[in-house]
C-alpha cells in the first residue's frame, strides 16, 4: 500500500497558499463563481457540436449516463457544475492548432475542445491569456512557465481549474474543483516523476483531511504514446491515450487527441484491469495529467513532440 503523502501535500510540492480556516480552500481573494470570467459577456467560447474530426477519432458507441457504480465523493457533490462531466467513463481532449506557432514558432496559449464518449463537445479547456505580460512570459519560459487553465461548459459556465507552477525539471499541476457559490477546493495533483528516458507521473488525490494519497502512477517507455494509470495493485484503473492525427499533423502541428479513460481496459499492455472506477476526485486529477503529458512530451517546444515515432498507443480503439 502506498503511504499517505504528506510532505507532498504541503511543502515542497505545494506553492499554493492554504485559507487557515478551510485547509482545502485555497486564497485567492475574489471568488470565481459558476459563470467565472467567461460567463459574465466578458467572452462566450465559440458554440458548437460538431463531432471531432473522424480521420483522427475512432468511432465512439459508449454510454454517457453517469454511472451507478461510481464511488461516493465527499469532495465533489450536486453542488459542483463538473460533477456531471467528470461522471463520463470516456472524455476525449482535442488539442486545436496554434497558427503563430506553426508558422512563426510564437508560443500561444494552449485552447483544447473538451468531448464526451460519443464525439458530441460539452465543454473547452482554456489556458487564461490576460495581457501582454502573460505572452512575454510564455516566450521566455516555454516548458518551464507557470499557467491557469480553466475548463469550461458550452455555455462559458467554470467547471473546474488546472494549475500548474513554475518548474525547471519536473511539472507539478493541480486540480481545482468550484461550486456555486464560487468556493474552491484542491482535489488532487499530477507530479512528473523524472527519468532519462520512460514517462513518469504520480497521482494523488486529497482525502478529507486536505492530505494527499496516491492512487495511481504512470510508467510508460520511451517515446510511447499510452499512459496507463496503476494502482497500488499494480491494476490498471484507468489511462490516457494518445491517438495518431497523421504524419502532417504530427510533424508539423502541436495538434493532437487524446482518450480518457475512467475505468480498467482489459485491452491495454502491462496489467489486469482493475474493478473499481476511479472517484470524482481522481478523475478531475486524469484530466489535469493529460494537459501536463500534452505540454511535457508532445509541444512543439518539448523537444519530444508530435513528430516523434510512434510506439504503442497510436490509434487507440474504444
Amino acid at each position: 500500500m502506498w503511504p499517505r503523502l504528506r510532505v507532498l501535500g504541503r511543502r515542497w510540492y505545494s506553492p499554493l497558499n492554504y485559507n487557515t480556516e478551510n485547509s482545502r480552500s485555497l486564497a485567492r481573494g475574489s471568488k470565481v463563481g459558476r459563470a467565472g470570467r467567461f460567463g459574465r459577456g466578458d467572452w462566450i467560447p465559440p458554440q458548437t457540436t460538431e463531432p471531432i474530426d473522424r480521420e483522427i477519432q475512432p468511432e465512439i458507441n459508449l454510454p454517457t449516463e453517469i454511472p451507478k457504480d461510481l464511488p461516493k465523493s465527499n469532495q465533489i457533490t450536486e453542488r459542483h457544475p463538473c460533477l456531471w462531466m467528470l461522471s463520463q467513463p470516456t472524455l476525449v481532449v482535442e488539442r486545436r492548432i496554434e497558427y503563430m506557432n506553426l508558422f512563426l514558432g510564437f508560443e500561444q496559449a494552449n485552447q483544447y475542445a473538451l468531448y464526451d464518449g460519443n464525439g458530441t463537445q460539452i465543454g473547452w479547456i482554456m489556458e487564461r491569456d490576460f495581457g501582454i505580460g502573460k505572452a512575454i512570459m510564455r516566450q521566455i519560459y516555454r516548458l518551464h512557465r507557470p499557467f491557469t487553465v480553466d475548463v469550461i461548459d458550452m455555455n462559458g459556465g467554470l467547471l473546474m481549474t488546472i494549475r500548474r507552477p513554475f518548474s525547471w525539471i519536473n511539472s507539478h499541476i493541480k486540480s481545482v474543483v468550484v461550486d456555486y457559490d464560487g468556493n474552491e477546493t484542491v482535489v488532487g495533483e499530477s507530479v512528473q516523476s523524472w527519468h532519462l528516458w520512460r514517462r513518469r507521473y504520480n497521482l494523488f488525490r486529497s482525502d478529507d483531511d486536505g492530505d494527499f494519497v496516491q492512487f495511481g502512477k504512470i510508467d510508460s517507455g520511451f517515446l510511447r504514446w499510452e499512459f496507463p494509470i496503476y494502482n497500488e495493485r499494480g491494476e490498471i484503473s484507468g489511462s490516457v491515450s494518445r491517438n495518431f492525427g497523421g504524419f502532417f499533423r504530427e510533424a508539423f502541428t502541436d495538434t493532437g487527441v487524446y482518450i480518457l479513460r475512467m475505468d480498467g481496459m482489459d485491452n491495454i499492455e502491462g496489467g489486469p484491469p482493475s474493478d473499481r472506477p476511479l472517484t470524482l476526485e481522481e478523475r478531475a486529477v486524469v484530466l489535469a495529467n493529460a494537459v501536463s503529458i500534452d505540454f511535457d512530451y508532445f509541444s512543439r517546444h518539448s523537444g519530444v513532440g508530435g513528430g516523434g515515432f510512434i510506439i504503442g498507443g497510436g490509434s487507440a480503439d474504444i
